[in-house]
């Protein structure tokens, strides 16, 4: 059981050093090497984690498992070596005219707009609900303190989201007539059905709270100044909240300063060589990561995390009965009523059904953790490609033909963010409508057991 410990601590180990060199190391490929640069690069890191991870699969159960398994660890110390070769091959280079695989790579990252915008709000949809089921879940079924954190953090939610709105009405800020419409009928809608949700107790308020924030959030996105603005209210109040914080902290005792002194130019004076590259690669890194880039790839990783843990909660509280324990039971223990419920849920369906339902969703999620980060590398290059500017500026909807005289066209990422807030408010709708439990939906908690 240590062992099993360790080996999944040093898994987790990896994946995080993994996931910190890919942040850090391709916007210094888009940055200093250029588009060219930051695409060839990060299609190398997707394609080397794709074969590799697709070979130890394959060798699972071989003999060679073990040394694909250190071929596959090894790929993290070659990102380093891998960025050098790149931005020195691409300072003397020219682009080539002719198609390669970057093109190809180029096409479907900047037109997996609709893709990635409408995956990112179906996956925010599911977490904002899967906080709401939990919560309700915790008020019902342990103590009302929930309850109270339920509202304090709904009222935080909303004031923070009303406290950006006023924003949006105080600026400077110039648009057209149809965004502006746009903008109104959203929010006219987003406040519609949050208080269709509290009031018929089919939703709750927090799940109006932070839907209310997440088309907020997208609002910001899809206006560019918008989004600029706002990255230099919060970069202000990081740098007050750090003036004060070290205002307020008291001073260290003198012997702890003096050896904190003597100590630091120690070991500046003898640590190797590789360790200061090393650390001086980490600083011009950080300063290539701005805060727009850090908050929008910091909240889609997240709710991409998030929907891979909460799918397949529904898929397995898809396979017992929806019940509504009591909250306390009348004349059992709290621990004699948890398994009773258990052997309930046992019975209700026969055990070779669940291995047969369950074998598959199994096998999707493996298949989904094993290639997460080639996703986010995805993820990473549109984003980068987004704040680069070569997403486009023009989407024409009508008029392809050539002999047409009337024509549409749109701001691409604009039209994306309006169409991913209508199918999420659409989408919110229609679950609403078709909850018909008077406390909200409980797909997600219907198989928790109450101790």
């Amino acid at each position: 059981m240590t062992a099993s410990r360790a080996s999944r601590a040093l898994q987790a180990l990896f994946s995080f050093a993994y996931l910190a060199l890919v942040i850090l190391t391709v916007p210094l490929a888009f940055d200093v090497g250029g588009i060219p640069c930051g695409l060839s690069y990060s299609f190398t890191l997707f394609s080397i984690y794709f074969v590799l991870t697709t070979v130890r699969m394959i060798t699972k159960k071989s003999r060679w498992f073990r040394w694909v398994s250190l071929l596959y660890y090894t790929q993290h110390f070659v990102i380093p070596s891998l960025l050098t070769f790149f931005l020195s091959y691409y300072s003397t280079k020219q682009p080539s005219p002719r198609l390669n695989p970057v093109d190809v790579w180029k096409f479907c990252v900047v037109n997996s707009t609709p893709i990635i915008t409408i995956m990112e709000g179906f996956c925010s949809l599911l977490l904002i609900q899967a906080v709401g089921q939990t919560l309700n879940w915790f008020t019902i079924h342990r103590s009302d303190n929930w309850l109270i954190v339920s509202l304090v953090g709904s009222g935080l939610t909303t004031t923070t989201a009303c406290y950006f709105l006023y924003r949006i009405y105080t600026l400077n800020f110039t648009i057209d007539m149809v965004n502006a419409s746009l903008l109104g009928s959203s929010l006219t809608l987003t406040i519609g059905i949050g208080a269709f949700g509290i009031v018929s107790g089919r939703g709750s308020m927090i799940e109006s709270s932070l839907l209310l924030a997440y088309i907020v959030r997208c609002i910001y996105e899809t206006f560019p100044d918008l989004s600029e603005n706002a990255s230099e209210a919060l970069a202000s109040l990081f740098a007050q909240t750090t003036t004060t914080l070290k205002n307020q902290i008291p001073l260290l005792p003198p012997t702890i300063i003096d050896t904190v002194s003597n100590a630091v130019p120690f070991l500046a004076s003898n640590l190797p060589m590789t360790m200061k590259t090393i650390w001086h690669f980490l600083v011009i890194s950080l300063q290539k990561l701005t805060i727009p880039l850090l908050l929008s790839l910091a909240y889609r990783l997240s709710v991409f995390y998030a929907a891979t843990k909460i799918i397949p909660s529904l898929y397995y509280g898809s396979m017992y009965p929806t019940f509504s324990p009591p909250r306390t039971p009348a004349s059992k223990s709290r621990q004699s009523s948890s398994s009773s419920l258990f052997q309930e849920s046992t019975i209700s369906k026969p055990p070779q059904k669940k291995i047969r339902t369950r074998q598959p969703k199994a096998t999707i999620l493996k298949l989904i953790y094993a290639y997460s980060p080639c996703f986010i590398i995805f993820a990473y290059t549109h984003l980068m490609m987004q704040y680069s500017g070569q997403l486009g500026t023009e989407l024409k909807l009508w008029g392809f033909w050539e002999s047409s005289d009337f024509t549409v066209i749109v701001h691409p990422w604009q039209f994306w963010n309006w169409i991913n807030m209508a199918t999420t408010l659409l989408l919110y709708t229609a679950e609403l409508s078709g909850n018909t439990s008077p406390s909200g939906g409980n797909a997600l908690t219907s198989h928790w057991k109450v101790e």
